[in-house]
């Protein structure tokens, strides 16, 4: 089968290579990848500067067929559309994997960069992180299956938001777009903000619902939240860009007394006025990934149509134009970029 990998820690470091095709363990299924997400996470290993194990495949977004199933695997069959979650393999009796976050798993492994993951034509993974596709929902749509999760767990699942809150999304990458999407859902008004390069993801997020888009890099962002906020700042902020200037905006925008939730991961420390906390007496809650309610909650939100991700998807790119792929997700041409691992 064809996969992209990850050869080295270098740049340049990538491959498409024909690997053998993988047989599912006992409690594994076997996908038949449809479509793959390029995550920002992919950017930050392809650069060097997100950890990884190579030689491994790329990808952690991800959906398709069931091809086969392992011995022990008794809810899905061969046929059944499906979407997968990480962590590939947790120890399964710390603290955090019997409260329901596997994710803090302390031996947690994930595809994608630790495991091979999905830029291939198959990947095997373990059938208890696998969900059934409902029939009238796309592949197209289910890509986003993951991002869609972060962004239920943050808002739905961290935080609280109220009806007529004012929310401040500040990055409209995928998940912050989701997120927008997911506070506008809960009744709050929405304020999205991004850069220079951000001009065709702040269209798409006032085209899905956003009650204003700012562009930093030529608006006063502050202007506008105590303009919607009666000069009390914004309710919930949710930072999505992993971003320093992101962040140092983000601190002053909340309220006193208001919550930011950083979501985006800043690929190495930053500096920070963390007094902020102290004086404006902020609640900060962290949010990293999400659990299995998240990804039934996206599934439900996707299937009644509440939740569009189609128009997020703006590319699909076949395996062997990965450079192409690349270079779309990184400069703005895209919102979401797809592969499509048979094209």
């Amino acid at each position: 089968m064809r996969a992209l990998v990850k050869t080295g820690g270098g740049d340049e470091d990538l491959e498409l290579r024909e690997l053998p095709e993988p047989s599912p363990d006992p409690d594994q299924v076997k996908l038949s990848i449809a479509a793959a997400g390029i995550c920002g996470t992919d950017i930050e290993i392809i650069k060097g500067t997100w950890p990884c194990r190579p030689p491994v495949v790329l990808g952690h977004e991800f959906c398709g067929t069931v091809a086969e199933v392992g011995s022990r695997v008794k809810r899905f069959k061969p046929g059944d559309r499906v979407v997968a979650a990480n962590p590939a393999k947790t120890c399964g009796m710390c603290y955090h994997c019997l409260a329901g976050n596997p994710f803090m798993c302390p031996e947690r492994v994930s595809v994608g960069y630790m495991i091979d993951g999905a830029f291939a034509e198959y990947l095997c993974i373990d059938a208890r992180q696998c969900h059934l596709i409902p029939t009238h929902v796309s592949f197209r749509e289910m890509a986003l299956g993951e991002p869609l999760s972060v962004a239920v767990h943050a808002v739905i699942e961290r935080t609280t938001v109220h009806a007529a809150d004012l929310v401040l999304v500040s990055g409209p990458g995928c998940v912050g777009l989701l997120t927008a999407q997911i506070a506008k859902l809960e009744g709050a008004t929405v304020i999205v903000a991004g850069i220079e390069k951000d001009e065709r993801r702040l269209a798409c997020a006032r085209e899905l619902g956003a009650d204003a888009v700012v562009n930093v890099s030529r608006e006063n962002l502050l202007d506008v939240v105590q303009d919607y906020s009666s000069g009390r700042g914004a309710d919930l902020v949710y930072e999505c860009a992993g971003s320093a200037a992101s962040l140092a905006n983000c601190w002053e925008a909340v309220r006193k007394e208001g919550t930011l939730v950083p979501l985006g991961v800043h690929p190495g420390p930053i500096q920070t006025d963390f007094n902020k906390i102290t004086l404006k007496e902020l609640r900060v809650i962290g949010c990293y990934s999400y659990v299995w309610t998240s990804w039934q909650r996206s599934i439900h939100l996707l299937a009644e149509g509440k939740v569009d991700t189609k128009k997020l998807v703006t590319h699909e790119f076949p395996l062997h134009q990965f450079r192409e792929a690349f270079r779309a997700t990184q400069d703005g041409t895209a919102i979401k970029v797809v592969f499509i691992p048979r094209l």
